[in-house]
């Protein structure tokens, strides 16, 4: 075996998903529902249908799925971050979390939005006042402290808004 001979400069962000550091949070649980083509997977944006979350939508808006700890691995011998549809899912509306974004964004100046069909997040310049065809606002959000290109890792931070999640089955 070899040397290393390269040591990198940074470290890595981490797991999109996850939370970015231990400041506030307010997490709920709620039974997750696949939409008509992407199953729930964490780091994602998700909306209330009934009283289960959904990956997109065009609903209320309640929050990120979030924790990867908190559930097995699903997949077998090709584990994914998806789960199926019916497991009971933590869901962030406050704390800073970190996020895969599907178009490159900066932390000063690009407003988070998401995708209603998939729930990737994305971002669009401060000041727009339309999110794009397929994209809704999150509300009370930034993207702070980093910037990241397109498929890279984001810190998004949801604050609190005036509208609170719905109370979750099971709470």
């Amino acid at each position: 075996m070899p040397f290393q001979k390269t040591v990198n400069k940074e470290l890595a962000l981490g797991v999109p998903g996850n939370f970015y550091d231990v400041s506030p949070r307010r997490v709920s649980t709620f039974v997750s529902k696949a939409n008509d083509t992407v199953l729930p997977a964490f780091g994602l944006a998700c909306t209330v249908d009934g009283a289960a979350a959904k990956v997109g939508g065009t609903g209320k808006f309640l929050g990120i799925f979030v924790d990867t700890h908190s559930v097995p691995l699903y997949g077998g011998l090709t584990p994914s971050v998806s789960v199926p549809a019916g497991t009971m899912l933590p869901v962030a509306s406050f704390g800073r979390i970190l996020v895969k974004v599907s178009a490159a964004v900066t932390h000063d100046s690009s407003l988070p939005v998401y995708n209603t069909t998939t729930g990737e997040i994305s971002g669009v310049a401060a000041g727009s006042s339309s999110a794009g065809a397929g994209y809704a606002f999150i509300p009370g959000a930034k993207f702070v402290f980093v910037d990241a290109a397109a498929k890279g890792t984001a810190i998004l931070q949801l604050n609190d808004y005036a509208d609170e999640p719905a109370a979750a089955a099971g709470e």
